[in-house]
């Protein structure tokens, strides 16, 4: 392999400092060369850059180069810290409050380096206004309006058997240039969603530490913890009903086939799960990864573990826990503010501005990635009928091409068959490699051939007495059986009640959450993906547990507190 992978980007000269931190979360494995080439190099980068653009703190100059907002090293996704921090600097937040709050205040932080321009005070009102509107407004239409297009989308699938594999590329292309407007509303999402905690770190400074993250619980409408709430409402089907019980505990391996004749009615319900969150799995950001629609197990195993629940156990039920939480942070922020009218109005101003952009986050996140499903369908009917006709050694191999490849198949069908099979070889070897938190693309970038596998990388096994720490990510105390699960669909050992240790978490794990007492994450920040939707399902969780997976040993006791952001091994 060549110390650049075939479809690494590269570094913007202005905006220099790269990090996995908030990434490994949104695309955790090294990328499919289809799910670069087609959808994010072409199309989300450079939506994102323009989401941060209508923030009000970048100029066309700080986006000359389109990396500016992420790039692909060694086939990883990276955010582009450098951006996160001049938006910070701009719109007066500060870069130490914007480290704290996006990256957990990561030790290997790199220092910030002011750049000529970064003070520039011509964008302080404009990002004044942004931050106002962010504080202040009560919606945000342009984000209903993306969810309405996503769920079109998805309507207006066409029958693929009507089809050719010419028309089903140009289906997956041109769906894909949505992403560019998606992105708008997940980047001001995202980044309107500093604003709240930002102020509420500056009102509250001197208060409990775990105050802010307290008060963080209980958004309410978070679009990336609906898909646990249906299958809690499945898992009941499943639990009242003792034959359709004997059908799981047969196996999941075509259940989905024979409840449809013998029992239509949670068949029935199924298929519009899957109809409504098909788009959601395992590194759902990657056109090449299977999700809920192309391989059903997935959700069936989740249901699976969830019919073991009591009613006490239900999201709704630990919702209304952590909603007295919240409650009692609230009283407590009211009491240390004291008699300032005008501190209690910001108070109750950034709350419920940090609570909406959680939400709106996540919408453009699920509106996002129902773009991506469209187009990942599209293409995943040309691998299966180039695999029927023995022109891919398996479906999946599709996913191995480049975007600029594919126009050729209609003239050589069989042109890519070996040629993506040695490029799997290499691309496989790009799993598990202990890359870069950081890049600092000012100093020379390490090469493919200097990483080590993490399965070399020694640490110490944490001993009875040892505290661990990370980010708050989720109020609650809570001490239970630590399960070390590294992928969703792996999670048999996983009971009710026991502590979920994983090595990143997005949504697509948060069913997950359901059955577990508390969540622990190898990586991640309070304002990751999955930490708001943990917020949402009241489950207690701390991330930025660095080497947690292998630190923590299986089924050890352990005690979390999800404000402290600590993790205490009681018993080996």
């Amino acid at each position: 392999m060549s110390d650049k992978w075939i479809i690494d980007t590269e570094t913007s000269p202005r905006l220099p400092v790269y990090t996995r931190m908030n990434a490994n979360d949104v695309l955790s494995d090294p990328i499919s060369p289809l799910g670069a080439s087609m959808c994010w190099i072409p199309h989300i980068f450079r939506g994102w850059c323009t989401g941060y653009a209508l923030t009000g703190a970048f100029g066309n100059d700080d986006f000359a180069h389109p990396n500016g907002s992420g790039g692909f090293f060694y086939g990883y996704l990276y955010v582009n810290l450098s951006a996160t921090r001049l938006f910070a600097l701009r719109a007066g937040v500060g870069v130490e409050t914007a480290d704290a709050i996006w990256f957990g205040g990561h030790p290997d932080l790199p220092p910030y380096v002011p750049q000529p321009g970064d003070d520039d005070p011509s964008f302080g009102p404009k990002v004044a206004e942004f931050s106002a509107w962010a504080m202040s407004a009560p919606d945000y239409p342009d984000i209903e309006e993306e969810k309405r297009i996503g769920l079109e989308l998805r309507a207006q699938r066409p029958d693929f058997s009507t089809l050719g594999d010419a028309s089903l590329v140009a289906r997956a292309r041109a769906v894909l240039q949505y992403e560019r407007l998606m992105w708008r509303g997940e980047t001001i999402g995202g980044v309107g969603g500093s604003i709240g905690p930002g102020a509420l770190a500056q009102l509250l400074a001197g208060a409990d530490p775990t105050l802010v993250i307290r008060l963080s619980s209980g958004a309410g409408d978070v679009d990336s913890a609906a898909p646990a709430f249906a299958m809690w409402n499945l898992s009941r089907l499943v639990r009242a009903d003792a034959s359709l019980g004997a059908e799981f505990d047969r196996g999941l391996e075509g259940l989905r086939e024979r409840v449809r004749t013998t029992h239509p009615a949670f068949s029935d319900a199924f298929e519009q799960f899957l109809y409504e969150f098909g788009y959601r799995g395992p590194n759902e950001w990657d056109m090449g990864s299977d999700v809920w629609e192309t391989k059903p197990t997935l959700p069936l195993a989740m249901i699976e573990r969830m019919r073991l629940l009591d009613e006490d156990q239900s999201p709704q039920a630990r919702a209304a826990e952590q909603r007295k939480l919240f409650d009692a942070a609230v009283a407590e922020a009211r009491a240390f503010i004291g008699d300032n009218d005008e501190g209690q109005a910001l108070l109750d101003m950034a709350v419920k501005s940090m609570h909406r952009f959680a939400g709106y986050r996540e919408r453009g996140k699920a509106n996002c990635v129902r773009v991506v499903h469209e187009a990942r369908m599209a293409m995943a009917e040309v691998g299966r009928r180039m695999a029927e006709r023995g022109q891919l050694n398996k479906a999946s191999d599709i996913f191995l091409a480049l975007d600029e490849e594919l126009d050729s198949l209609q003239l050589d069908p069989m042109c890519l068959k070996e040629r993506l099979a040695e490029r799997e070889v290499e691309w496989k070897q790009l799993f598990g490699l202990d890359i870069p938190m950081f890049i600092d693309s000012t100093q020379p970038v390490p090469p493919v051939s200097s990483l080590k596998y993490l399965t070399s990388k020694e640490v110490e096994v944490a001993k009875v007495g040892d505290v661990l720490s990370g980010g708050a990510s989720s109020a609650g105390t809570i001490r239970g059986r630590a399960c070390v699960v590294l992928s969703p669909d792996a999670a048999g050992d996983l009971e009710p009640g026991d502590i979920l240790v994983a090595p990143q978490t997005d949504p697509s794990w948060t069913p997950l959450f359901v059955v577990s007492g508390a969540v622990v994450v190898d990586v991640g920040a309070p304002n990751s993906h999955a930490m708001i939707v943990s917020r949402e399902l009241g489950i207690p969780c701390v991330a930025g547990v660095y080497d947690a997976t292998r630190r923590i040993p299986n089924g050890a006791t352990i005690e979390v507190d999800g404000a402290a952001g600590t993790v205490t091994i009681l018993e080996v």
